[in-house]
């Protein structure tokens, strides 16, 4: 007996969600739905869907101060190893008791390995050309000084900053977004619960709100349509129709000259699936079947492509 279990991905939870709250619009009042109706519904499932959003965007933006970071760490990079060719010049090419000032670590004139050294390196040599100012460079081509130091300091600081406080925003968002999902499943573990008492179950309405019939013992329907589609090299995008009753699915391919027989490689829960590390300029052979807790259907239409 299907027990309608709820899905794992929040996007498809999301999608299962709008199909229940669409349910009980068209059915609620009908079945005489009470504690889970469709405002219920709607407000968790909105919630819900805010939080996923504003945790994406708030990813997103941390990807951001990541990439802004590297690219101020290496302009400092790069102005450090300038500062250290003019320096020379004043100080020798190695380092000795006179380079001390400068701030350059462990006895060495090189740019610094970690991140954590070069921002510290910057300060010191603002600190250092703002001391020394004849030592300063200030062309066209080449600009050591210490405002431009003083400029990569703290535009690594800056960034340093973002970062940190993109991954405070990013695990508040992270947070939200659970508790969000949580308050979800518990309303949609409700809803199904509540349908338990309303509907026999073999009632055909239960499909209405996108669930399980759970008197149903049927295995699925075939999926049909199966089409594919050349994607990057090695490559093979397949999307099919939805199967009734099918919980998941699963993807079998050959490929021709290579493999004697099918072999399933995925269970996607969605119609579609990508398959890669395919042997380019193969021919390859693809089935679906959908699966639910009566069985698995027989297999879909074979498609066939020469993979990219």
């Amino acid at each position: 007996m299907a027990a309608n279990p709820l899905p794992d991905p929040l996007p498809i939870l999301l999608a299962l969600a709008e199909d229940m709250a669409d349910g009980a619009h068209d059915h609620g009042a009908a079945i005489n739905l009470k504690q889970n109706d469709e405002a219920a519904i709607r407000a968790d499932l909105a919630t819900a869907r805010t939080a996923f959003n504003d945790y994406n965007k708030a990813r997103g933006a941390s990807a951001d101060f990541h990439v802004t970071l590297l690219l101020a760490d290496t302009n400092a990079y790069k102005f450090i190893k300038a500062a250290s060719a003019v320096l020379a010049q004043n100080l020798g090419q190695y380092w000795s008791a006179a380079w001390q000032p400068t701030g350059f670590p462990d006895q060495s004139t090189g740019v610094p390995k970690t991140q954590d050294g070069r921002f510290s390196l910057c300060q010191s040599l603002a600190d250092f050309f703002t001391a020394n100012p004849a030592m300063e460079i200030n062309t066209p081509k080449l600009i050591v000084t210490a405002a431009a130091a003083q400029a990569c300091h703290d535009a690594i600081d800056a960034a340093r900053k973002g970062v940190n406080d993109g991954i405070t925003d990013t695990g508040a968002k992270k947070m939200a977004c659970d508790a969000a999902e949580s308050a979800l499943r518990v309303r949609m573990r409700g809803l199904i619960n509540e349908l338990g008492q309303l509907l026999d179950d073999n009632d055909p309405l239960w499909q209405a709100f996108g669930l399980t019939t759970p008197g149903s013992d049927a295995t699925p329907d075939s999926p049909t349509a199966l089409t594919l589609t050349a994607g990057p090299a090695g490559t093979v995008q397949s999307n099919w129709t939805t199967a009734a009753r099918a919980g998941h699915y699963r993807a079998y391919r050959q490929v021709a000259g290579v493999d004697a027989d099918f072999k399933e490689v995925a269970g996607p829960t969605d119609p579609e699936y990508t398959f890669t590390g395919l042997p380019s300029g193969k021919t390859v052979n693809v089935q679906i079947t959908a699966v639910n807790f009566a069985g698995e259907s027989a297999p879909s239409n074979t498609a066939s492509i020469v993979v990219p």
